[in-house]
C-alpha cells in the first residue's frame, strides 16, 4: 500500500493498493456513506439510439455498496455520482460503479478517520515491504528466483544450468541434478513460507519429480504453476496464477479463523466477550488483548465508541469481512468480540 497524499482539510486520503491484500483492506475500511474519487469510464451517446463510446472520466461518488471480486482481483464501489469531470460526460445523482485494481489510485473521504483505521493503513504500507511469497521461474537453461512483495517483484538471484545437448547422457544428468540441487537450495533459503515453482509443463514437472524421488525436505510449501519462460515475465505469470492469487486471499481468511477459534475456545473458559457492552466492560477492566469487529458494524456509534476505547488502550483491532465465513460466524456474536489477555497467547 502507498499513501500518496493526505488531504487533512477535507478528511481525504489518496491511496494506491499494491497487492490483493491492499484491496482486501480497503474493502474493510471504506464504509457506506464514505465518498470515493477515482478515474473511471462512462458511455457517452451523442444522440438517442447512438451506441456511444467509453470516455475516461474522474468521478466522485457516495458509497452505497463495496464489493471485492476475488476472481478478477477488482474492488468495486457503487453509489450516486456527486461530482465529476469532464462535466459533459457526467450526470449527477445517477448511479455508477468505480472499479479499482492493484496499481490504481483512489481518494477516500470520511467524516472522520479513526486512529485505529489510520494505523491499519500505515501497517499495510510497512507490510508491503516484506516478502509475501517466493517464486522460482525455470526452464532447462535458467532459473529466476524472486520475492513477491506488496509493491511488486524483487529478483534475488539467477541460476544457469550450463546444460548442453552435446553432453553425454551421464554428464547431462549429473549437471541437471546439480542445477536442480541449486534451485532446491535457493527455495530452502528463501525467507517465506510458500514458494511457487513456475515454468513450462516439462520443466516444473521434472524438478517436482526430482524433489519427490530424492525425498528432499525443502521446508516450504511448494506450489507448481505454469509459466511460459524463466524470466521476470514468468515470475509475473506465476504471481497472477489462480493458485497464487487464491493462496494470498486465503491467508487473511486463515488469520481470521485462527482468531475466531481462539475466541470460541476462550468463550468456553469465560475468557472471551461479545457484544458492545461485554467488550466495553472487558476493556474497562483492561482485560482485552484483541478486539474483532465486522466491517458491516464499523458505522455503528456504539461500536465506534468501543473501538475508540480499544485504540486508546493500544489493544489490537482486527476488522473482519462480514460476507466471509469467519465474518458471518462473528455476526452470530453481535459482530464484535474480544479475547482476554489471559487467553491471548
Amino acid at each position: 500500500m502507498h499513501i500518496i497524499k493526505n488531504f487533512q482539510a477535507t478528511n481525504t486520503i489518496r491511496l494506491r493498493p499494491d497487492s490483493f491484500d491492499d484491496l482486501y483492506l480497503i474493502e474493510r475500511i471504506v464504509a457506506i456513506g464514505d465518498n470515493v474519487e477515482a478515474k473511471s469510464y462512462r458511455r457517452f451517446r451523442a444522440s438517442e439510439g447512438d451506441v456511444g463510446e467509453q470516455k475516461e472520466v474522474l468521478i466522485k461518488l457516495g458509497v452505497e455498496k463495496v464489493e471485492l471480486d476475488k476472481g478478477a482481483s477488482m474492488l468495486r464501489f457503487t453509489g450516486k455520482i456527486l461530482w465529476g469531470r469532464p462535466e459533459e460526460f457526467i450526470r449527477l445523482n445517477s448511479y455508477h460503479t468505480i472499479n479499482t485494481a492493484v496499481g490504481d489510485t483512489i481518494d477516500i473521504q470520511k467524516r472522520e478517520w479513526k486512529d485505529y483505521i489510520l494505523r491499519r493503513v500505515r501497517q499495510a504500507v510497512e507490510d508491503s515491504k516484506k516478502p509475501r511469497i517466493g517464486v522460482i521461474a525455470l526452464d532447462e537453461e535458467k532459473a529466476t528466483a524472486a520475492y513477491i512483495r506488496g509493491y511488486g517483484i524483487e529478483i534475488i538471484t539467477e541460476l544457469y544450468s550450463h546444460l548442453s545437448k552435446r553432453m553425454k547422457e551421464k554428464d547431462y544428468n549429473a549437471q541437471r541434478d546439480k542445477y536442480f540441487s541449486q534451485i532446491v537450495e535457493t527455495a530452502r533459503n528463501m525467507k517465506v513460507e510458500v514458494v511457487a515453482i513456475a515454468g513450462p509443463g516439462f520443466a516444473k514437472e521434472d524438478i517436482k519429480k526430482y524433489i519427490s524421488d530424492k525425498h528432499l525436505e525443502v521446508g516450504k510449501r511448494l506450489l507448481y504453476v505454469l509459466a511460459s519462460d524463466a524470466e521476470r515475465g514468468g515470475v509475473r505469470e506465476a504471481m497472477q496464477s489462480d493458485a497464487v492469487v487464491s493462496l494470498l486471499a486465503q491467508e487473511q481468511v486463515k488469520r481470521e479463523f485462527e482468531l475466531l477459534n481462539k475466541f470460541l475456545t476462550g468463550l468456553k473458559l469465560a475468557s472471551s466477550s461479545f457484544g458492545t457492552e461485554q467488550v466495553k466492560a472487558s476493556l474497562e477492566e483492561y482485560d482485552a488483548a484483541v478486539v474483532m469487529v465486522n466491517d458491516s458494524s464499523l458505522n455503528e456509534r456504539s461500536v465506534q465508541e468501543v473501538l475508540d476505547l480499544a485504540d486508546r488502550q493500544k489493544v489490537k483491532i482486527e476488522i473482519f469481512n462480514s460476507s466471509d465465513d469467519a465474518g458471518m460466524q462473528l455476526g452470530n456474536f453481535k459482530g464484535i468480540a474480544s479475547v482476554s489477555k489471559r487467553f491471548s497467547d
